[in-house]
């Protein structure tokens, strides 16, 4: 499904997390994995008597970069897969987005780490930035897979539906991975409308025709799955049902909003992909797998 995948490290522990997923996925997967490290002067360097020695300065930068993607490289190596490298200066959100065009990968993965609340709306992170502008889905991991063989990474996937097209997006993305890799799938709407209701209560209409749609669509694409429901808080429903039915993965859809209106807004996929401990992957709804 994937034929190559992008993965972008800085140096971070979650960067870290995201290089060693990528690469247990592509060996999962038998994909080409291309790692990049994008340099940039940090604020520290930027400071007028750090101007004189600006030279000096790149040269570090560029070094750390290179140590980099050896480290990277290494941990490749060892897993067998096949894959590339690219060092390149530039605004990090605008050159993962580059270079996975001009590397023709169909899947992005990075890492985050949880901010929450206002701190969030206020800094915004990388892979909510690449995620608001990607063709690609964006995989957001937290941390490196647990120690399974490459068989296992994915066993059961979540997909939150709500009769929007974004959400359509990612149930067929969802349905089309598990097909190909014989996973199982959650498919779950969550009501913010109401509380739960008692459990004699009849399931509203609306409610009932999107969870036949998805299930005809499961049926279809003869996958094994369920549906849940879950009531009030999206964000809190999504994160509780992955957890609950142990699922590996969970897949939303997305608009793609930037600018200000995603900061002031948000989003749930926004808001799931910093909260979840699971990976995290949003697809726009343009995008059929």
């Amino acid at each position: 499904m994937y034929k190559k995948i992008l993965v972008a490290t800085g140096g971070s522990p979650w960067s870290e997390a995201a290089v060693v997923y990528a690469i247990a996925l592509a060996a999962r997967l038998g994909a080409e994995l291309h790692i990049l490290t994008v340099l940039v002067i940090h604020a520290a360097y930027a400071m007028p008597d750090m101007m004189a020695s600006s030279d000096l300065v790149m040269e570090s930068v560029e070094r750390q970069g290179h140590e980099l993607l050896a480290q990277a490289t290494e941990k490749a190596m060892q897993a067998g897969i096949v894959f590339t490298t690219s060092c390149k200066w530039g605004n990090i959100p605008e050159t993962i987005l580059q270079t996975t065009a001009e590397e023709a990968c169909d899947l992005i993965v990075l890492g985050s780490r949880q901010v929450a609340g206002r701190k969030r709306l206020r800094l915004g992170s990388i892979s909510s930035i690449v995620a608001s502008k990607a063709e690609q889905p964006v995989l957001v991991v937290k941390q490196p897979p647990p120690p399974v063989p490459p068989a296992l990474l994915w066993r059961r996937l979540l997909a939150a539906t709500g009769g929007s097209p974004w959400s359509d997006a990612a149930v067929d993305h969802a349905l089309s991975l598990a097909r190909q890799q014989q996973l199982d799938v959650c498919l779950l709407y969550v009501d913010a409308g109401r509380r739960r209701p008692a459990p004699d209560t009849p399931v509203a209409v609306e409610e009932k025709g999107i969870l036949a749609l998805v299930e005809a669509r499961a049926v279809a694409a003869g996958v094994s799955y369920e549906t849940r429901m879950a009531y009030g808080d999206v964000t809190d429903g999504i994160l509780d049902t992955a957890t609950q039915q142990q699922c590996d993965l969970i897949i939303l859809g997305s608009r793609g909003l930037t600018g200000w209106k995603r900061l002031m807004l948000g989003s749930i996929s926004n808001a799931v992909a910093v909260k979840a401990a699971q990976p995290v992957m949003i697809v726009k709804r343009f995008l059929h797998a």
